[in-house]
């Protein structure tokens, strides 16, 4: 994301289109407050992998809702001043992405065809783990539940814990029945806190529904 005038990056892809046998590079796919997300954003996203495991991410659409979410959040872990992570943890985790391409080669033309500079994606790396250090800070605690609320869920979805027909004993898959129920808080606590944020920023999204 770049705190760039919309409007000028709109007037910029129009006029490269209109030039001969051009292509249009990039475009304003929405704006959350005076930030801007773009195509190359949502292509960086894919390309590195950016998106969490568990965030859809088959489609533009999906990687753009991420990408805004993720602005929103941002926003609130600036707010806190949320420290920069440790240089040797931001290390291993450029290590990592840069592990998914076969050599330095293709890692560089990923850079290229996205629009991406090694310190753009490792400034864009770091925000994202002051974001999971903020929302594990945060939700980590209070979605954890009681054992009392661990054995309600674990009876109110006997299917989830269903083997080959029989329900498993209790004792045998609390630890499970305990980690989907923390997760399923953890979710809706956060999408609670992401409404909040939508609700008091500004929201613009341009991407045509359904790409």
């Amino acid at each position: 994301m770049r705190n760039t005038s919309p409007v000028l990056l709109a007037v910029v892809a129009v006029g490269l289109g209109h030039l001969a046998g051009a292509e249009v590079i990039d475009r304003v796919l929405a704006v959350v407050n005076s930030q801007v997300v773009t195509l190359s954003d949502v292509r960086a996203a894919q390309t590195f992998s950016l998106v969490p495991a568990t965030t859809p991410a088959e489609t533009t659409n999906d990687v753009l809702a991420y990408l805004v979410n993720r602005q929103l959040m941002l926003s609130e872990v600036d707010r806190y001043s949320a420290p920069a992570p440790a240089p040797a943890l931001l290390d291993r985790r450029m290590a990592q992405i840069r592990s998914m391409f076969p050599g330095a080669a293709q890692y560089e033309q990923a850079l290229a065809g996205t629009a991406m500079t090694e310190g753009r994606l490792r400034n864009v790396t770091a925000d994202n783990v002051r974001i999971e250090t903020y929302v594990d800070q945060r939700f980590g605690a209070a979605a954890q539940p009681t054992s009392e609320e661990v054995q309600r869920y674990y009876l109110e979805h006997p299917a989830v814990f269903t083997r080959d027909g029989r329900l498993a004993p209790f004792d045998d898959v609390q630890v499970q029945a305990q980690e989907r129920l923390a997760a399923e808080r953890r979710r809706a606590l956060i999408t609670d806190c992401l409404d909040r944020l939508r609700r008091r920023a500004s929201v613009t999204t341009l991407l045509t529904p359904g790409r």
